[in-house]
């Protein structure tokens, strides 16, 4: 019905207004609206994040930090810290996958749409790692595990600021040690393993799992065993075992989320960023590590957290 005005029009005007009377044609409703939707829709992609993947959660077999099985399933430490995140990110699809820290190291350095607490900071790592700029919580190192009945025998080899000469009792050849076999206890708990594992001081396991250490010390078949503090209450030992720091470790370590370094990486870690800038979010953390440990150890840490978030 448009064509013989349109006609008329070229006639009218040149073939140099023709495109201008397509376009405010009697079409010009139809076509203003298809450009409006095309618009919108620009706009919506525009204000969607980069993070278009599902979030893969990784999760290590490493209680209490993560408990796949038992009656503690999904109540360790970094499981509820996973879930508290996933609950804000309601936007995102989440999916998750148990591997060993060797599998997921690997993947983050691919760059594969992943990330994993809890991740301890070494310069390596950070070569491929997309770390969070606040730690979540922070951790006891491995440290003296023993019977609380024998106390009294550790006496001379404890120092002035509390924390136990590990080198002195292992010169003194009088006690046999407890560590698994191709665990890594870090700083000066490996240097002085390297040093005295021939000399009988260490007896070695060499099961897949941490509890046999810790049942060895109860069964008093070793003296005692090296681990983190955590795990005592975790394997059932918390009213016959105790924990000793030893000299020269660290008094805590940060514990970080880690996800690739890429785009994906980055804007993931931002999100979380702002999630871990709450303190009461981080309060939150703290309370749930604090659950695996024994009232003395509950006051010690609530102090190393004031002072390490005080000028942060």
């Amino acid at each position: 019905m448009w064509l013989p005005e349109l006609k008329e029009r070229v006639v009218r005007n040149g073939t140099s207004n023709l495109a201008s009377t397509l376009w405010l044609g009697p079409w010009f409703p139809l076509r203003l609206l298809f450009v409006s939707i095309v618009i919108t829709v620009m706009l919506l992609f525009a204000a969607m994040p980069l993070l278009a993947e599902t979030i893969t959660w990784y999760q290590p077999d490493f209680p209490p930090y993560v408990i796949l099985n038992g009656p503690y399933k999904k109540f360790g430490i970094d499981n509820r810290i996973v879930q508290f995140v996933v609950d804000r990110l309601p936007e995102y699809k989440h999916s998750f996958e148990v591997a060993n820290y060797k599998r997921i190291l690997d993947n983050l350095k691919k760059g594969e749409p992943g990330i994993v607490t809890p991740l301890f900071r070494t310069p390596e790592r950070e070569e491929f790692v997309q770390y969070t700029n606040v730690s979540s919580y922070l951790v006891f190192p491995n440290g003296f595990i023993y019977r609380k009945s024998d106390r009294q025998k550790y006496i001379p080899f404890i120092l002035e600021d509390g924390t136990l000469d590990l080198a002195a009792l292992c010169r003194s050849g009088q006690f046999c040690i407890g560590i698994n076999s191709g665990r890594s206890y870090h700083g000066i708990l490996d240097d002085i393993i390297t040093k005295y594992r021939k000399k009988n001081v260490f007896f070695v396991r060499f099961a897949i799992d941490h509890i046999g250490a810790f049942k060895m010390v109860a069964n008093k078949r070793v003296d005692a065993a090296l681990g983190f503090p955590v795990e005592i209450k975790f394997y059932g030992f918390d009213r016959d075992l105790g924990f000793l720091h030893v000299s020269k470790m660290n008094s805590f370590t940060p514990v970080f989320f880690g996800a690739p370094k890429n785009t994906f990486g980055v804007e993931l870690v931002e999100m979380l960023n702002r999630i871990l800038d709450e303190k009461r979010i981080r309060d939150q953390f703290a309370q749930y590590y604090m659950y695996w440990l024994d009232e003395e150890m509950k006051s010690d840490y609530e102090q190393l957290r004031q002072n390490y978030y005080k000028n942060r």
